[in-house]
């Protein structure tokens, strides 16, 4: 699976988390039964923030290393250079 693909994938989860953050509100997952102990909104909303973190610690080796590689090649100053 190419980089390209990877960011692609992840961004559209990044979004559907967030849809489904927002669902409760909407009157969807918004009833009063229990999921393991937990009313289901809440539950709903703990789930969704889960994959939004993972998703998160994802997000740092997609875009922020190649970008550190990218400085380290050819910084944005030179040392010494005025």
């Amino acid at each position: 699976m190419s980089t390209k693909s990877k960011r692609k994938l992840l961004w559209s989860v990044v979004l559907a988390a967030l849809l489904v953050t927002w669902l409760p509100y909407f009157g969807i997952f918004n009833s009063a039964s229990m999921v393991m102990g937990l009313p289901q909104p809440l539950a709903v909303m703990i789930a969704s923030n889960v994959v939004l973190t993972i998703c998160v610690i994802l997000i740092y080796p997609l875009y922020f290393k190649p970008f550190i590689r990218k400085l380290e090649e050819k910084p944005l100053h030179e040392e010494g250079v005025k």
